[in-house]
Formats: C-alpha cells, structure tokens, sequence
C-alpha cells in the first residue's frame, strides 16, 4: 500500500518481471489488484513489470465518489512513487476505461494502451442492456443526484451479490460458475488460473462499494474525452463475448485517434486474460 497526496491509501501489487517494461494494470470489475496474479506467469515470461492497481473502494484502498480519472490520476501517482517514468496501460473488462482515461490525463506518461475485453459507455453502445435501475440511477446523475444514485445502485449490487457472499472457497466455486454465462470459457481450458480469480473475486465483493463506483463512473457519459488519447491503443474483443460484444471495440475505435481492433476465437475470458500473454510478447518485443 502507498499513502496518496490527500492522506487516502491506496493498494497494488507489484508482478511480473521486476525488471522488465512497466504495464500498469486496471483489474476488471469487481476485483482487486490481486486479479493481476491470473496473468502474473505470462508477464513474467515475456519481461513485463505488472503493477497491478485496487481501484477506489476494492480492497484497502479508500473509497471516493464515482470518476474515471479521478482512479487514473491515483494509478499515475503510484506510478511516480514507484519510481515509474512511462508505462503501458492495460485495462481488461471493467478497468478499460480507466486504462484510457490515464493515458487522455497523462499522454507524457502512458506510452500506449491495451483494452482488452473493455466495454465503452453502455448508454451509449447498448442502452437496451441497461437495466431499470441502471436507467434511474443515470437520470438521478443527471440531474447531480450522485449520492441518491449510488444508494440506488449499492442497493440493487447488495441484492444481486448476497448469494456469493459468506461462502467457503468450494461452495463459491460452485456458485459462481452457475453464474458464468453461456458459450466458451478460458478458465476450461486453464484450470490452474481459476483459484486466484475465483479468490479475488470474493474479496472484491466484500462490500458494495467498488464495484458500484464503477458501474456508475462508465456506464453513462465519461468524464474525460477520448480524443484526447493520442497515443497508439490495441483493442481486444472476443467473437463469442455476450458479456461485452465487440460492438463496445467498434464504438471505442470510431472515437480513438490510434487504435486497432482485433477479434479473438472465444468469450470474454480468451478477450481478457487469454489475449494478456500476446498483449505482453508484444510489448516486450517493443
């Protein structure tokens, strides 16, 4: 843990290659800097230094009101204590956006970014996913309800996590892949990943609060413009992904000023920590 600028703490874990080419990592939604352990042997491998980041209310670090760049201006600040000059961004699934929004805050920093299985704004990209309560708790930001909206959305995350919650390592197991939805799954084909992410899982739900920050900061308008990224993105989706279809990677690239779209065999697993050990040969070879 580090003690940000304003006294708030703020959690990470540090991955990888201690020597090699520094990729910050925006875990997805809900999960803690601990995710980062599924894809911390294939960073390794290929010379990647992974510091992984918990964003606002995952973990120990504190908790602050919903924003993407409020989250990437922390991971920028760890990077200055850790010593970090330039870094790569990568975001899979729920920290994509966050991955963009330090690269449109710190172009002199962020060297390029991965978006791997990332959704865009999903009012915008598939308004018909949203649910009602979703709806409402967007209107009541509208119309500067913040607070309203976030009781609204931990409400309703309280109500569809409280199954997951309280339960032994096997029994969590069991019910979470009752959940998965259907079509092909990476964890099948990788066994030995599904503990640390099944682990971590359960610690990023302990409460409410993480997972709804990000749902209210990216599901609706963002708080910083695109355009603003400058720098070269990779985009990532999964042909069979129903958890985010590669219609958010095309409504990402139509805004992006660098970018390239590519489309993997798979669900959102093959997008995310599948496409990871590409994403880092690549980058290793940079």
């Amino acid at each position: 843990m580090v003690t940000l600028h304003d006294g708030r703490t703020l959690e990470y874990a540090d991955l990888g290659d201690p020597a090699g080419r520094p990729v910050v990592f925006f875990p997805g939604t809900p999960a803690t800097a601990a995710q980062g352990a599924v894809v911390a042997d294939a960073a390794r491998v290929n010379g990647v230094r992974l510091v992984a980041v918990s964003r606002p209310g995952y973990g120990a670090s504190t908790n602050t009101p919903p924003g993407l760049t409020s989250a990437a201006a922390d991971a920028v600040e760890l990077a200055d204590q850790l010593g970090v000059e330039r870094f790569v961004a990568m975001g899979v699934s729920g920290g994509a956006p966050y991955a963009l929004a330090a690269a449109a805050l710190a172009p002199d920093r962020v060297s390029s970014v991965a978006v791997l299985g990332g959704p865009g704004s999903h009012a915008e990209v598939n308004p018909e996913d949203l649910d009602d309560d979703d709806r409402r708790a967007l209107a009541m930001i509208a119309d500067g309800d913040v607070d309203d909206a976030i009781a609204l959305e931990t409400a309703a995350a309280d109500n569809q996590l409280a199954g997951l919650r309280g339960l032994s390592t096997e029994e969590f197991a069991a019910a979470f892949r009752q959940m998965a939805p259907p079509g092909p799954n990476w964890f099948d084909d990788h066994p030995d990943s599904r503990p640390a992410f099944n682990a971590d899982f359960q610690r990023g739900i302990t409460t409410s609060e993480g997972y709804v920050r990000d749902n209210v900061s990216w599901l609706g308008p963002w708080d910083f413009d695109l355009a603003a990224v400058t720098v070269p993105v990779r985009l990532v989706y999964g042909e069979s992904d129903r958890m985010v279809p590669s219609e958010h990677g095309e409504w990402l690239r139509e805004r992006l000023a660098d970018s390239e779209m590519h489309v993997v065999p798979g669900g959102h697993g093959h997008a995310t920590f599948g496409a990871a050990e590409e994403t880092f040969a690549i980058l290793g070879a940079e």
